[in-house]
């Protein structure tokens, strides 16, 4: 059954109020439940986004935190119907209107992305993983790496330090998120070298096809056996943390 223009109207008007608190006149309410019904879905926004980004809540001003809070509610057109899904939105809302800017805290975006991240692996869709073998070598043989996980860059190293601090070591930072198999969420900051061995390897390249890629790509002379014992070392942490799983079997 198809609403009528005036259900239609009452429904665009409840909406429009709940968002951004702006006078409506709807028939049949009291201001006092409107009220109460908008505090009701403003504290679903608030208090989802405090579980999602607890540091981030915690270094923002309390003007500062209700701004972006109220600024997404009234203005965001949210696409999820899951609340646990919004806080990607949040982010990428931030992100879009340049609040770092507008707060003048450089670190947010890197902050919202880095606390955003812990989520997306923790709920990603289990990944199928490739069969392999324990026995191997890596530089021959392709490596099966644990397929949740994903790796993001950061300009400014809020993993590592406090936000306030993270300012004053700007840089290109990787960082490693995975999952193991009992849904824990594990960090790990990579060089950059290493975030380069990581995608190589992920990509299905060997040891021996990633150094000659290096040596190609490189105007210095290299020392091929620093570069070898510094992957082989870096595949054995991925090894222990079990962020590689083994070695590709052969169809």
């Amino acid at each position: 059954m198809l609403y009528t223009p005036e259900t239609y109207q009452i429904e665009k008007d409840l909406v429009h109020w709940s968002k951004t608190g702006e006078p409506v006149t709807i028939p049949g309410t009291r201001q006092k439940g409107l009220d109460q019904y908008r505090r009701l879905i403003r504290n679903n926004i608030h208090n989802a986004m405090e579980q999602a980004f607890p540091i981030a809540y915690t270094v923002l001003s309390e003007k500062q935190w209700n701004t972006l809070i109220d600024d997404f509610h009234a203005h965001h057109p949210a696409a999820t119907p899951q609340i646990w899904k919004l806080p990607l939105e949040f982010y990428s809302f931030v992100k879009a209107n340049n609040y770092t800017d507008k707060f003048s805290l450089p670190f947010l975006n890197d902050l919202l992305h880095f606390e955003w991240i812990e989520i997306a692996v923790h709920t990603m869709e289990d990944q199928a993983m490739k069969p392999f073998r324990k026995d191997g070598d890596p530089l021959t043989e392709k490596i099966v790496v644990h397929p949740e996980y994903r790796i993001i860059r950061l300009k400014y190293p809020v993993h590592l330090y406090a936000a306030e601090e993270a300012l004053h070591h700007p840089g290109d930072y990787f960082l490693l998120i995975f999952r193991t198999s009992d849904f824990d969420v594990q960090f790990v900051d990579l060089p950059a070298l290493h975030a380069f061995y990581f995608e190589q390897i992920a990509d299905g390249n060997t040891v021996g096809e990633i150094l000659k890629k290096v040596v190609q790509s490189s105007n210095s002379i290299l020392n091929i056996m620093e570069l070898k014992q510094n992957i082989l070392g870096f595949i054995q942490t991925m090894f222990s943390q079990k962020v590689f799983s083994g070695y590709g079997i052969m169809p």
